[in-house]
């Protein structure tokens, strides 16, 4: 599987250059992802804010209601655990939140249900390996069935807009974290549109069932 996963992310001459990267993977396996659930309830009071800033600036642009945002977000005029989402964000994703605020509420449930999903199958929730690719692949189906596969598309890639120098704490390059996440969401959204009708579960059974298949499309860093 390391084969097909290095062909696809294009890594061979990255990862055969640098050969103690592999062993540090290997003991590392386990590293957890800092992907966690955000409080919904949380994010919904967020979203009220941004819809409620937009209601009173009428015909702002979402750069000028981003600079508002942040106004705000810098005086502190937010509760706490607010202002600590909205700086989790990219600020490609703020600008969608901005855009379409509903589909945003719908984009945290998608991301909520993943995290609990990859909690359920695999006890806990990785980094650059298999359990990554799940997440990221119902992530992305439940985008799908929720706000359509080209906003999930938007929001997943805007997810994906952050600084890719240097490694992460599994030791492989963040580029080539950015290249297995952004495969995996596409892999994921074409599921979800095959599975609309399923539920939660169900739609988490098929991915799961699919990763651990010898013709999945979904790649991995390492076990």
């Amino acid at each position: 599987m390391r084969k097909k996963i290095i062909g696809v992310m294009g890594l061979v001459m990255v990862l055969g250059a640098i050969s103690p990267l592999s062993a540090y993977a290997n003991e590392n396996a386990c590293i957890e992802s800092e992907w966690n659930t955000i409080e919904e309830e949380k994010f919904d009071i967020l979203i009220d804010e941004i819809i409620s800033i937009k209601n009173d600036n009428p015909g702002f642009t979402d750069e000028q209601l981003l600079t508002i945002i942040n106004k705000q977000i810098s005086e502190s005029r937010m509760e706490k655990g607010i202002i600590d989402i909205w700086n989790s964000l990219t600020e490609s994703e703020k600008k969608l939140c901005i855009r379409y605020p509903f589909d945003a509420l719908k984009v945290n449930t998608a991301r909520n249900i993943a995290t609990e999903q990859t909690q359920t199958k695999f006890g806990y929730s990785g980094l650059g390996d298999r359990s990554d690719a799940f997440r990221h692949g119902i992530w992305n189906a439940e985008m799908s069935i929720l706000i359509g596969s080209e906003k999930a598309e938007l929001f997943a890639t805007a997810h994906e807009d952050k600084d890719v120098s240097g490694n992460e704490s599994d030791g492989f390059p963040k580029t080539a974290h950015k290249e297995m996440d952004l495969h995996n969401n596409e892999v994921g959204r074409q599921m979800g549109e095959e599975h609309r009708e399923v539920s939660e579960d169900e739609l988490a059974d098929i991915i799961y069932s699919d990763i651990y298949s010898e013709s999945t499309q979904f790649v991995w860093l390492h076990e």
